[in-house]
């Protein structure tokens, strides 16, 4: 409990150090904006690091390109994009200068990164506070973590991975989060892991045959939406008699695991691994 309640006090600083970083643009806002060509053949790897901001992440309408843009203040942020086209590498850097000697109350931080759709790519995302939309649909990933402190974080699959998902990662400290169509991923090993507050996860799409998920949340409301077609194997670790679980009439209870009545018969497997904390859990 100590660890939770130091992780709520450290995430609460940031959301207030953060606070102003997404009000309405000023006219000294500087603009960042670069296009990169990805080369053919390789997997991209994409590393993203940004203090706090707004950020979306969505694929690129070239199937062979990724652009960047980033808009902030200078006297205030530090961009720094580097690409390496041989490995190939993309590695974003968005830091905020000085955390307690700004007193500027209408600062904006926003960065864009859309990423190309005709190669397969390794990403990795961690951002410290702020708002968080990507919508990975459509692109190649071969493997895809994100780690965020503070703020809102809404991650759609709006259309299937072209490639098949090694492993997925998802951390949060405090925050309501969001997941959308998290088949559409098409991941082999995905691990959702959530401090204090909401998470939803929505394991529509085009699962693979077989996949594995872990869900864990600290402290909250835990809500996963399964497939009706899909079989599931569900296991639950319960905190003591704080958690609540609402489960649908479609599962069934077998020794230390709940199946879905379609288990046997189904062409498609989750096996899911639940740990809800205090809070309840609602399958749907």
């Amino acid at each position: 409990m100590a660890r939770i309640f130091f992780g709520l006090v450290l995430c609460n600083i940031l959301l207030s150090l953060f606070s102003h970083s997404l009000l309405a643009q000023r006219k000294d806002t500087e603009r960042f904006r670069e296009r990169y060509k990805i080369p053919s053949g390789k997997v991209l790897h994409v590393k993203v690091d940004i203090d706090a901001a707004e950020v979306k992440i969505s694929k690129c309408s070239r199937d062979d390109e990724a652009w960047v843009t980033i808009y902030y203040q200078e006297d205030e942020f530090r961009v720094d994009v580097d690409f390496d086209e041989e490995r190939p590498l993309l590695d974003i850097k968005f830091d905020k200068k000085g955390w307690m000697d700004s007193d500027s109350d209408d600062l904006e931080a926003k960065a864009v990164i859309e990423l190309p759709t005709g190669v397969e790519i390794d990403l990795e995302t961690k951002i410290k506070a702020g708002e968080i939309d990507f919508d990975l649909g459509g692109l190649g990933l071969v493997n895809f973590e994100l780690t965020t402190w503070a703020g809102e974080v809404l991650v759609e699959f709006s259309e299937p991975n072209k490639s098949e998902m090694d492993y997925l990662e998802i951390n949060t400290k405090i925050g309501e989060t969001e997941l959308i169509k998290l088949g559409n991923a098409r991941f082999r090993d995905a691990k959702i892991n959530g401090g204090i507050g909401e998470i939803k996860v929505d394991f529509r799409g085009e699962l693979l045959h077989k996949a594995y998920a872990k869900v864990d949340l600290d402290i909250g409301e835990t809500q996963l939406v399964v497939p009706e077609d899909v079989g599931v194997k569900l296991s639950v670790s319960k905190f003591l008699f704080m958690s609540n679980i609402n489960l649908p009439y479609r599962f069934e209870k077998s020794g230390r695991y709940y199946y879905s009545k379609n288990y046997r018969e189904a062409t498609n497997e989750l096996i899911l691994k639940v740990s809800p904390g205090l809070g309840e859990l609602r399958i749907d």
